[in-house]
């Protein structure tokens, strides 16, 4: 993963500043909207959150079977102070090993991780979960995204993004597509703070 580390986005390394920047951003409503109208997890379900930063996608899940992965040990470790028994944290990058022993799985969240991924991992990671998806199970992700005519300060706040891959609908798409026979996605735009947002599902 790539992503801008130095400057003030050194900071973001830490757990709470990272809530506290998300929260002033909305992420809290943003969450809500990719739980409800996205995710649509039911009791039982078992969840891979790749990414999962301190969890907080917990507070908009029903009863789940949650393993949450994110590289960065502070995250989780503030993840498991947050959210104690209802799931399990894992600090690293997930991969093959990883995913044997995992086992299969209802639904893959990739909440705001692809725009920090090179076309290579991102391929590289959706080949994995297509091993380990049940059937009827999909994979769901949401990013920042580039359009055209799109609102100049939703354009610049994203180009300062942390992740150094922001791509266009089309970019994300056909990462999923190399994986997964259907995959649909759908541009959302917020009015304050101007920004825009793409939802995709692979099945």
């Amino acid at each position: 993963m790539t992503e801008r580390e130095k400057g003030p986005y050194s900071l973001l390394k830490n757990a709470r500043v990272y809530d506290a920047v998300q929260r002033l951003f909305g992420a809290r409503s943003v969450r809500e909207r990719f739980a409800r109208d996205h995710l649509r997890a039911r009791n039982g379900d078992r969840v891979l959150d790749i990414g999962c930063g301190s969890a907080r996608i917990l507070s908009h899940l029903p009863e789940v079977d949650y393993h949450g992965w994110d590289p960065n040990a502070r995250y989780i470790e503030r993840a498991r102070r947050l959210y104690a028994g209802r799931g399990r944290f894992h600090t690293g990058l997930f991969g093959p090993e990883d995913a044997r022993t995992l086992g299969p799985v209802d639904i893959v969240i990739l909440s705001a991780v692809l725009h920090h991924m090179t076309d290579a991992e991102a391929l590289e990671l959706f080949a994995l979960f297509r091993s380990i998806i049940k059937p009827g199970g999909r994979v769901v992700s949401f990013d920042n995204v580039f359009i055209e005519q799109q609102h100049p300060v939703a354009q610049l706040l994203i180009s300062l993004d942390r992740g150094r891959h922001v791509r266009t609908p089309q970019g994300y798409l056909a990462l999923a597509r190399r994986s997964f026979g259907c995959v649909v996605g759908e541009v959302v735009s917020r009015s304050f703070p101007p920004y825009t947002y793409f939802y995709m599902t692979a099945r």
